[in-house]
């Protein structure tokens, strides 16, 4: 990232994080592997308590909504408080400091608020049951935000360092290389 993309005199702070949301939320909708990736490891394995407890109360008719909330709280604060992490460490490498603060922004309301949801239960289940869908929708949406611009999830392209045939000529020379 050059000064030019964080510069407030050029682009702005909010501009930058709110041209990086938009960006980050709709560009990995082209990419089919970090879509499936985030289908599956995510979404159906990382939530897979969740699915359990959805289950459970389409099976059992004396089901409560307990298990359900203590599914949800605790996939959303790993999910967000990982993917915090993780963004906070790319963003250091690049001294972006605009997607450091967002992340703990992100991450320090979630840890807060399924302390919330933990004390208030008892007396409000069904809001502390809308609150815990509310966090863990932001914790999908988050991880995906974090990891959207990941070239793990991506094709490597065929002109890869790693990739294509051994066979073709290497473009360049080495006419004025010199070891001494």
């Amino acid at each position: 990232m050059s000064s030019k993309d964080t510069n407030p005199d050029q682009l702005g702070d909010w501009q930058y994080l709110g041209r990086e949301m938009r960006r980050r939320t709709f560009a990995p909708f082209k990419s089919v592997p970090f879509v499936f990736y985030f289908i599956l490891a995510i979404v159906v394995l990382g939530g897979l308590g969740i699915w359990v407890e959805v289950a459970k109360s389409q099976l059992n008719q004396n089901w409560k909504v307990d298990g359900l909330l203590t599914a949800l709280s605790t996939f959303f604060p790993a999910l967000i408080g990982s993917a915090s992490l993780q963004l906070i460490l790319k963003s250091t490498d690049s001294s972006d400091k605009i997607l450091i603060s967002f992340s703990l922004l992100v991450c320090i309301p979630s840890f807060v608020g399924v302390g919330l949801i933990a004390a208030f239960f008892s007396l409000h289940p069904i809001l502390c049951l809308y609150a815990a869908i509310g966090f863990g929708i932001l914790a999908v949406w988050f991880w995906w935000f974090t990891n959207g611009d990941d070239l793990t999830y991506r094709n490597a392209p065929i002109d890869a360092a790693a990739g294509g045939s051994t066979a073709r000529t290497i473009k360049g020379n080495l006419n004025e290389f010199k070891v001494d």
